[in-house]
């Protein structure tokens, strides 16, 4: 892999943070896109995910350093060096999401105009976690567990340590570009609003749920399952049953 993509004198380009950014970049493209599509009004989709970007980092930073609590004992100087790596996506999830419903709630804006924002946000959501996947891959985070057989390859470790592991990161890498082509040819087809960002929501992380029993890297453990997967289990279910109260809520409105 590639963790430092061009070295100019003493300033280093880490292959990870160019690729969050690209990622970033691309989605906000996305999303004012299907803000003007949808809406009339890309901008304002735009600043909810912006809104959002920053409640993400910050929420998918402090989930990383509770997570990893012993590791930056010796140096909390590191909690600051985002760049170096380290972001949790479910507290990079929650925290958007907590961002974006206070933006929301500070322009009035009503349930059904949260979701169709939020509908607005998917395809930029599902590319940009694809390229979040891409970083992890380059930058060894997220690493698969040592093995051989169908999906083990020559793969480094956080620390740089290259052994034959799952080749977790680009499985949910494959993933996550897959999720991110089916909701952008459905974005037509969605008549109820929400739809398109709980069924992303379900599938994301029902398959996460999946891919955690490939993974290699430290994790607290909750029995038998990584944290991580009672948090996938836990989102999945809750996407799962507002799928189903929007679509009933909705069929009873046209009935």
């Amino acid at each position: 892999m590639y963790p430092t993509l061009l070295t100019i004198g003493r300033l280093s380009i880490p292959t990870y943070t160019l690729l969050l950014d690209l990622g970033l970049i691309l989605g906000l493209l996305l999303a004012w896109k299907e803000g003007e599509r949808r809406l009339g009004d890309g901008l304002a989709v735009v600043d909810l995910a912006l809104w959002a970007i920053v409640g993400g980092i910050v929420g998918g930073r402090i989930g990383y350093v509770l997570v990893n609590w012993d590791a930056f004992g010796e140096d909390w100087s590191r909690v600051w060096r985002i760049w170096e790596g380290g972001l949790g996506f479910h507290g990079a999830f929650l925290g958007g999401l907590a961002a974006f419903c206070l933006a929301a709630k500070m322009r009035r804006w009503d349930g059904e105009m949260v979701w169709r924002v939020l509908d607005s946000l998917t395809p930029g959501l599902a590319l940009g976690v694809a390229f979040g996947w891409a970083a992890c891959l380059v930058g060894g985070c997220a690493y698969g567990k040592t093995g051989q057989g169908i999906g083990y390859v020559i793969l480094p470790d956080l620390y740089g340590v290259q052994a034959s592991r799952f080749a977790t990161q680009a499985v949910g890498m494959a993933f996550s570009f897959l999720l991110f082509v089916g909701a952008w040819l459905r974005r037509e087809r969605q008549a109820v609003a929400g739809v398109a960002f709980l069924t992303y929501g379900l599938l994301y992380f029902a398959g996460q749920f999946l891919l955690e029993f490939t993974r290699g890297d430290e994790a607290l453990y909750l029995g038998p399952l990584r944290l991580a997967q009672v948090l996938d289990l836990t989102l999945a279910s809750t996407a799962g049953m507002l799928l189903l109260l929007r679509r009933q809520m909705t069929h009873g409105r046209l009935g």
